[in-house]
């Protein structure tokens, strides 16, 4: 009994740690101190389980191992609290330092590497004792450490992964086509990139060259063509030809290289990789660089999405000369934030909760030509990748308008047994709340847009899991695009939605089996778009399962 209550002491205080894995809570003081109190609970746990009293009961054939699989579990607890106070205490030394541009940035990033190493190799030695013939409680319990354990060791080779990316990219040289993404006019799984520039690492350091407007380098039809189901999709709408259509699918890992093709085409300048950054995500590292000014406006964390997606526009029209202005507002901050953040001593606590939320809803995306780095964003969430069990809803903004603020979606997840299969109905209702005198720039028309004031034109774009079956849709139509999408299904129908109106577009598809789930993909839109599914409303911030 005594035992049993030191280890469920460790085990609540491990559950603690677990329950908040943000950089800024898992390198502070309290997760320390909770993992060394757990180590201290499992030692005495072990020391109960050790006393001569037991040990007949060990040598008991069928009782024996149940016994010892409960002692090597403490043990096996009580090694992963030691482990990870020890790495989480290197990792506090290492954050604790000064952290400027140069050598030093690089060294940080290799010692983070090597600490996750270590860490994993530890916890790869330990032994979680016998694991057949085990009764169904004790088997139970087995199984959720080991596979609990993994994911830590999983967690950890990617860290170390992607340590030693980013170090080599920054000691570099190497070179990367950087796009700002404005939410005020969306594409799938990101606002349209609006402005381009070049980032060069060297030594630790980053040198980013002057955005210009992606408008200014358009392709001839045809100089780039994609391929695969890119082409066969969006072929119709030449994404190989202008930047702000390549968001047309959510596959950051598919636009991105054609991405690199155009601009070498355009340039002659190859490209080691493509990075692409919004204005939620310039929002959250404005959080950790403090305010910035341009063109003497002040901009810091408060105010920049009202800035870009709002104030920027105001009193513009189709024929004053806004363009040029609009883009380079977006650009121009996008360059001034990373070159503050460049110049100034950094906070890696903030900086990595900054990164870390701004990935998490897609806000700041790469891709590297080289398969080592690519696969390094892969594991960590940057890469934009879709997979199997992909789901999300999309509007593409083609009025060359600034109205995606004003037209909130709610989705609607409901689920049904349909024989030994599970039927799902989502229901997308899309609702334009433009509101009267806004600029032309935001609410157009524009000449050749099908709209007047305040009007939405464009397509809803919905990508379902890969095993979908049975795909309707109704509530729009036609449907110009249906088909396989990477790993997913997707459908894309036109939209044309005046001011105060809405629409709700119903997608019925067929899940095998009776139980399963899907992930709801961020669409990036601001602000988010909401979701009701599973007894429970949430915001499409972050990724987000739906099971049934």
């Amino acid at each position: 009994m005594s035992a049993y209550h030191h280890d469920r002491i460790g085990l609540a205080a491990l559950e603690q740690v677990k329950a908040d894995l943000s950089p800024g809570n898992l390198t502070s003081s309290t997760s320390t101190r909770l993992l060394d109190q757990a180590h201290a609970e499992f030692v005495s746990a072990q020391a109960d389980l050790s006393s001569p009293l037991f040990a007949p009961v060990t040598v008991v054939p069928v009782l024996g191992r149940q016994f010892r699989a409960v002692q090597d579990l403490s043990s096996a607890a009580g090694t992963v609290s030691a482990v990870g106070s020890s790495f989480i205490a290197q990792v506090q030394s290492l954050l604790d330092r000064p952290h400027t541009a140069g050598p030093e940035r690089v060294a940080s990033l290799q010692q983070l590497g090597a600490f996750s190493l270590s860490a994993d190799r530890q916890l790869a030695a330990i032994d979680t004792g016998p694991s057949q013939g085990l009764f169904a409680p004790l088997a139970r319990k087995h199984n959720e450490f080991v596979n609990q354990l993994y994911a830590v060791q999983v967690r950890l080779t990617k860290a170390a992964a992607v340590s030693a990316v980013v170090a080599s990219i920054l000691k570099g040289p190497e070179t990367y086509l950087v796009l700002a993404a404005n939410n005020a006019e969306m594409r799938s799984g990101s606002g349209a990139f609006l402005d381009v520039g070049v980032a060069t690492t060297s030594q630790g350091s980053i040198d980013l060259s002057d955005f210009e407007p992606s408008g200014d380098h358009i392709l001839p039809v045809g100089a780039i063509v994609p391929s695969g189901d890119f082409q066969r999709n969006w072929g119709w709408l030449d994404p190989g030809v202008d930047f702000r259509n390549l968001g047309l699918t959510p596959q950051f890992n598919v636009t991105a290289p054609l991405a690199a093709r155009m601009w070498t085409a355009l340039t002659g300048q190859k490209v080691d990789g493509v990075l692409a950054l919004d204005v939620a995500g310039v929002e959250e590292l404005l959080q950790v660089s403090g305010p910035v000014s341009v063109d003497g406006q002040t901009v810091g964390a408060s105010n920049v999405v009202q800035y870009l997606l709002h104030d920027q526009y105001a009193g513009l029209t189709d024929t004053s000369g806004g363009g040029t202005q609009r883009q380079d507002a977006l650009g121009d901050l996008t360059r001034a934030v990373l070159h503050q953040l460049e110049s100034q001593s950094s906070d890696l606590r903030t900086l990595g909760t900054a990164v870390t939320s701004a990935v998490a809803g897609r806000h700041l995306m790469m891709w590297s030509a080289g398969p080592v780095a690519q696969s390094a964003w892969e594991v960590s969430g940057v890469s934009g990748a879709l997979t199997p069990g992909s789901v999300g809803v999309s509007l593409i903004n083609r009025g060359g308008n600034k109205l995606d603020p004003f037209v909130p979606i709610h989705v609607t997840v409901d689920t049904a047994r349909s024989g030994s299969d599970t039927s799902v109905t989502m229901s997308a209702r899309v609702t334009n709340d433009t509101p009267p005198g806004l600029s032309q720039f935001i609410a157009g028309p524009f000449p050749g847009v099908p709209v007047t004031y305040g009007g939405y034109f464009g397509l809803m774009a919905v990508n379902l899991p890969g095993a979908a079956r049975h795909i309707t849709v109704s509530g729009i139509a036609p449907v110009y695009v249906k088909g396989p999408e990477g790993p997913t299904w997707v459908l894309a129908a036109p939209l044309n939605l005046a001011d105060g109106n809405s629409v709700t577009a119903v997608f019925h598809f067929v899940m095998p089996g009776p139980h399963g789930s899907m992930t709801v993909v961020p669409s990036t839109r601001i602000p988010a778009e909401q979701w009701t599914a599973s007894g429970r409303t949430f915001t499409d911030a972050i990724p987000t399962p739906v099971t049934w």
